[in-house]
């Protein structure tokens, strides 16, 4: 028991430790969070509505079964959408005089083949989030390496 308990807190701390993809586009050109054993990738869909891929821990597989999806927006008061599964996805529809472009916080609690997922956050209006902030480093120019001695 004691060891279950410590591999799921370093699992917890991990995944709040590390971004897990939030520099880079998923595999349908939505943006990734990591809520727990699985990834959620979401895409604006429409002015109201989104796409959410409940995919495996390498980016792969996205499936609905034994699955579901609860979203809201945040912005002052919270606003519920309905969730309905389709093939590969979910899509979330927002009431009609919801706008996605505008700034707010999207949350997205998930359940992925019966792993229950914590709450997503993504920022509104969607978009990449930054890496580190560290500056990058500067490119070095070209050097030939001799590599006659390797054979």
């Amino acid at each position: 028991m004691k060891n279950t308990l410590c591999f799921v807190t370093t699992m917890v701390l991990s995944a709040l430790a590390f971004s897990h993809g939030e520099d880079k586009l998923g595999p349908h050109k939505g943006y990734i969070r990591m809520p727990g054993a699985f990834h959620t990738e979401v895409i604006l869909s429409g002015k109201n509505e989104i796409k959410v891929y409940l995919l495996d821990i390498e980016w792969k597989n996205p499936s609905v079964v034994r699955s579901e999806v609860k979203a809201s927006i945040v912005s002052g008061q919270t606003t519920q959408a309905s969730c309905v599964a389709k093939d590969m996805y979910f899509l979330c529809s927002f009431p009609k005089q919801t706008n996605l472009k505008k700034k707010a916080e999207l949350q997205v609690l998930a359940t992925r083949e019966g792993q229950v997922g914590t709450v997503a956050k993504y920022n509104l209006p969607l978009k990449l989030e930054k890496d580190s902030g560290m500056a990058p480093m500067p490119a070095k120019p070209q050097e030939k390496m001799d590599h006659s001695g390797h054979h």
